[in-house]
């Protein structure tokens, strides 16, 4: 039945439904989570980027768990489906993780519409949380099976974490980083190269985190051309950590897990360390 489905979808394939959900389908990847949450949390609001960035790795860890577990074959290991995907993902099948991201980013803009009233974050989310799940069927790399587990699950974990982060007051910073050793002990138990990413994204984040609240302070505030110099600068420092980092470090978990730790790290303080000299110095100049 879960094949079947994949296949009858696969019969509306044309250049222009690949091409979208193949777009579509980033709006649930790694990349677009980095940049709306380092957005978020130079730009916006810090307590609740943290609230997401917390939901978000830890729905992570579990996909990657529950993915070991069950070890499903994607779809187009199957005669009568394709993979559309430009690059065919690698692992297995259920949850799909894509899924989970697209869950999570969809509670968080409900809640930012929820506390802001604003429409297009209620819109946004929703489109999110059907059209994401939708390509990864379209595109061949998962059952509708995986793709409405996965949300369900990471719409459960947001609203568990946000909770949980809420419950923590003003010391989320403090049992943050008291969760990162779990994780790393999880990762010696786990090595596999997705729960590094999550266990080294979340540990440099919770540091980060820990040190930006306790000693930087920085004031998210600013005028706007401030904020998208602020993002394209902090966006292209990271994407060299992610990927210039490739060129000189073996492609193994250990370095996996160093290469997100340098990235949660330099979202959570580095950047806000930089941003706030920049911003002093530019004021004394004015």
């Amino acid at each position: 039945m879960d094949l079947d489905i994949v296949r009858w979808i696969q019969t509306l394939r044309n250049p222009v439904f690949d091409w979208f959900f193949y777009i579509v389908t980033q709006l649930g990847d790694q990349i677009f989570f980095i940049a709306l949450a380092v957005v978020l949390y130079w730009t916006v609001n810090k307590k609740f980027a943290h609230k997401f960035v917390f939901a978000f790795l830890v729905s992570a860890i579990v996909n990657t768990g529950l993915k070991t577990l069950f070890k499903r074959l994607r779809p187009y290991n199957y005669p009568g489906v394709v993979s559309l995907d430009h690059w065919t993902t690698t692992g297995y099948s259920f949850p799909s993780g894509h899924a989970q991201a697209a869950g999570v980013i969809g509670y968080a803009g409900m809640q930012g519409y929820k506390h802001t009233q604003k429409q297009w974050m209620k819109i946004a989310a929703i489109l999110i949380l059907i059209l994401v799940p939708l390509s990864r069927i379209y595109l061949g790399q998962h059952y509708l099976s995986d793709v409405v587990t996965g949300v369900l699950l990471a719409y459960m974990m947001a609203h568990v974490a946000f909770l949980l982060v809420d419950k923590m007051g003003d010391d989320e910073h403090i049992y943050t980083l008291m969760l990162a050793p779990v994780m790393i002990v999880f990762l010696l138990f786990f090595p596999v190269h997705d729960i590094a990413i999550a266990a080294g994204g979340f540990t440099g984040f919770a540091a980060g985190y820990y040190l930006e609240k306790v000693y930087v302070k920085y004031d998210v505030k600013a005028v706007l051309w401030i904020q998208i110099v602020k993002v394209i600068f902090g966006l292209i420092i990271a994407l060299v950590i992610k990927e210039g980092f490739k060129l000189f470090f073996p492609d193994t978990v250990f370095f996996d897990f160093i290469r997100y730790l340098l990235i949660g790290g330099w979202a959570a303080v580095g950047a806000p360390m930089v941003f706030k000299y920049g911003q002093n110095h530019l004021q004394k100049k004015i």
